[in-house]
């Protein structure tokens, strides 16, 4: 049973003990500025020439009409020729020829002939007869 001077939390083995007390530490760190570092950072300028040779390519591009025929087996093959690179361009055509060409000629002629020929037919005549009858008078 807990006694009026004794501590919550704490036992009594009889009616004259002495309570138990604990301690307890802790550490903590504080900040503490004793010296500062400034940092300044600049630019200088000056001029200098710098000389170089600089290089570069450039291309010229030429069509050439050729309009050559060429035979079936031509193997158009890209070539070059000294610093020129040459590609070769085919085209096919189709080849329309127009020729005239006799296919017929149709012959019409006259021939002559003469055969015997009858037949029975109605032939129809008419007349006519003018007199003058004299009347008495």
């Amino acid at each position: 049973m807990a006694g009026k001077n004794q501590l919550p939390g704490t036992q009594c083995v009889s009616e004259h003990s002495l309570p138990v007390m604990e301690e307890h530490a802790s550490i903590s760190s504080e900040r503490i500025v004793d010296n500062r570092i400034r940092i300044v950072r600049s630019t200088a300028s000056a001029e200098q020439l710098l000389e170089t040779e600089l290089a570069r390519e450039e291309v010229s591009i030429e069509h050439i009409a050729r309009n050559q025929l060429v035979d079936n087996d031509y193997n158009a093959e890209v070539r070059y020729e000294g610093d020129d690179l040459i590609i070769p361009v085919i085209e096919e055509q189709v080849e329309i020829i127009r020729r005239k060409v006799l296919k017929e000629e149709i012959y019409i002629r006259k021939i002559q002939k003469s055969e015997p020929f009858q037949q029975t037919v109605t032939l129809r005549s008419q007349e006519v007869n003018i007199s003058r009858e004299k009347t008495k008078p």
